[in-house]
């Protein structure tokens, strides 16, 4: 397939985006049905794309990523159809959606650095109309003035990266072939890009301390929330894996998406010990889960984390569509309940044993297929959290089954996209397993001893996100409320007669 064909095929499928938002028409029924058939459009055209002769590294996997925006778009649509009737401002909001999911997938298909990043501006202008959906309530104001701050101080950085890149010799070009290296004595401008670039990733995908737009934006539509949590947020995953040539020019990038992303993935965890409401749970959650995908960029597994982001996109985007049957079928668990049974000692040795069955389970996969290989931290990262579900002969089953199927994926995963970075120092892996061993007693002992005197020590901060949250929000509270581009800004008294 010619370059020129592939190019019209992805423009087609950003089209079919932006017709709900471009019909001139004011029928409500025909925007709707125009949104959830953009969805099938792109499925149907993301076929032949798939038989393209691109060798690009990322090609597949931008093409995977896509297949779940057009199915998650979709379900999205099919639920808000439901879930918003009698609403006012459905147009508004199925402007702002075709114009997101548009963004989205240029992002995710364009192969030019300088035609990814104004598309990921756009995303951010379209999520702000969709965060303030109900104008009137001040913490949807407030979270999205925290987003807006947030990614306009991501984006300056990501452009600085791309003119440090460009000043280097760098190519902007994502095509296989079009890499070019470094120029002679530039490589502490490489270095510099790769830093910024990790910076900018970093902040938009909600990493602490600029976590507190994406926990507090529950006053938008559940709808809403299940597209930025499953696809908007990962979107600077698939960033990193497209510019991997620049993050592998430079290993202080590496090492702070490790550390940066390792640490945010540690305390998120901790903090949701301390959340009873499903959603705050889920969100952060999802800081949590962006922080390992960034641990495992940070590692060189780009297959790891492509792996991790699909899933996550499922999982995230079921869990808030269903939140309400999931509040229903928990209605009588408590955090620190007595689900939790045995000792400290007990809830050690059960998250050793589920890594030592990782880690003999990869290393028997290992000798017939090599791209099962996992890093050492990996066992123990994925080991402690399967600890849980060694009890009886059922938990040790449902163990050993999760442990191949994860290397299964993981396999297939690095068939999609052989591609793999350097890994940092030992030093920061060896950190960083310390304090997923400690971060693992620290909820072992949390959870058996709610009402004790560490639980009593540490629950204050933890709730309090660890008080991380909190020098960023005066900053943003200081500063005037921005004004809204004209584009975006839209009356209700309008939207109420249009609709």
């Amino acid at each position: 397939m010619s370059f020129t064909l592939l190019t019209a095929l992805q423009s087609a499928i950003v089209l079919a985006w932006l017709l709900p938002a471009l019909w001139p028409g004011r029928r409500l029924a025909v925007r709707w049905w125009l949104a959830e058939s953009a969805a099938i459009i792109g499925g149907l055209i993301l076929v032949p794309i798939f038989f393209t002769s691109s060798q690009a590294p990322w090609f597949v996997a931008a093409w995977l990523m896509q297949a779940l925006i057009q199915l998650l778009g979709w379900m999205v649509l099919r639920y808000s159809h439901r879930y918003m009737q009698g609403e006012p401002g459905q147009i508004r909001f199925l402007r702002a959606i075709g114009c997101l999911l548009a963004a989205v997938t240029v992002v995710v298909q364009s192969s030019h650095l300088l035609l990814m990043v104004p598309a990921w501006i756009v995303c951010s202008l379209a999520l702000q109309t969709l965060l303030t959906f109900y104008p009137g309530r001040p913490a949807a104001q407030l979270a999205a003035r925290r987003e807006w701050h947030a990614s306009r101080l991501a984006e300056l950085l990501l452009i600085a990266a791309l003119l440090l890149w460009a000043h280097a010799g760098g190519s902007l070009s994502l095509l296989q072939g079009e890499q070019t290296p470094l120029a002679a004595g530039t490589q502490a401008y490489g270095a510099a890009a790769g830093l910024l670039l990790a910076a900018a990733v970093g902040i938009k995908t909600a990493q602490l301390p600029f976590h507190g737009w994406l926990t507090q934006v529950m006053e938008a539509p559940t709808p809403i929330s299940a597209l930025l949590h499953a696809g908007v947020v990962n979107l600077g995953g698939m960033v990193l894996i497209k510019a991997a040539p620049l993050l592998q020019a430079a290993a202080p990038a590496n090492m702070l998406l490790l550390l940066w992303g390792g640490t945010s993935a540690l305390l998120c965890c901790v903090v949701m010990l301390t959340r009873i409401s499903i959603k705050l749970r889920l969100a952060w959650s999802t800081c949590a889960q962006m922080g390992f995908m960034l641990l495992e960029i940070g590692m060189g597994w780009y297959s790891l984390a492509l792996l991790h982001l699909l899933a996550h996109s499922f999982y995230k985007a079921h869990a808030f569509l269903s939140a309400g049957e999931t509040v229903r079928d928990s209605a009588a668990q408590r955090i620190g309940g007595a689900s939790e049974t045995g000792g400290s000692l007990s809830h050690f040795v059960r998250g050793m044993l589920a890594t030592l069955l990782l880690a003999a389970s990869q290393w028997l996969w290992q000798r017939w297929i090599p791209e099962a290989a996992l890093p050492p931290l990996f066992w123990l990262a994925m080991g402690l959290g399967m600890g849980i579900l060694l009890r009886g002969w059922a938990g040790w089953l449902a163990a050993f089954i999760v442990c191949q199927a994860y290397l299964l994926l993981h396999t297939l995963s690095a068939q999609v996209l052989p591609l793999h970075g350097t890994e940092p120092e030992l030093w920061a892996q060896a950190l960083l397993a310390a304090m997923f061993g400690t971060a693992f007693m620290l909820q072992g002992w949390l959870l058996r001893h709610p009402q004790g005197r560490l639980a009593r020590l540490v629950y204050p901060h933890a709730f309090a996100g660890f008080h991380l949250d909190e020098w960023w929000c005066m900053l943003i509270i200081r500063r005037p409320r921005p004004k809204q581009r004209p584009a975006w800004k839209l009356s209700l008294q309008q939207e109420a007669r249009h609709d």
